[in-house]
């Protein structure tokens, strides 16, 4: 890790208030992926920012869901267990959930 301090810290833990626990334990896990994905393999606040305003968008299209599309979209792992003309219509609904809340 290079640059990581506590106000770094103190400063994510604001800007992620409201994630759930998951949610977090999957953007600490992405943030240790993308640094092994480095060819220094570091962390750096660049990259937390990054990951972290990527999870901001995801937790934004979470919060556009109805119950019924929580429960289905929960239960999602793979993909391929889906029938391949609802593949489509999940990611066309995800976009145009995003679109209307202005974040695409």
């Amino acid at each position: 890790m290079e640059g990581i301090t506590k106000d770094l810290i103190a400063e994510i833990a604001n800007k992620t208030e409201g994630f759930s626990g998951r949610e977090i334990t999957k953007m600490v896990v992405a943030w240790h992926d993308a640094a092994f994905a480095m060819p220094d393999a570091v962390l750096t606040p660049e990259l937390m920012d990054r990951i972290l305003e990527k999870f901001h968008l995801q937790h934004k299209l979470k919060e556009t869901w109805t119950s019924d599309e929580k429960l289905l979209f929960e239960k999602m792992i793979d993909t391929s267990k889906l029938q391949e003309g609802s593949k489509d219509g999940v990611i066309e609904k995800s976009e145009e959930l995003l679109r209307q809340e202005g974040i695409l």
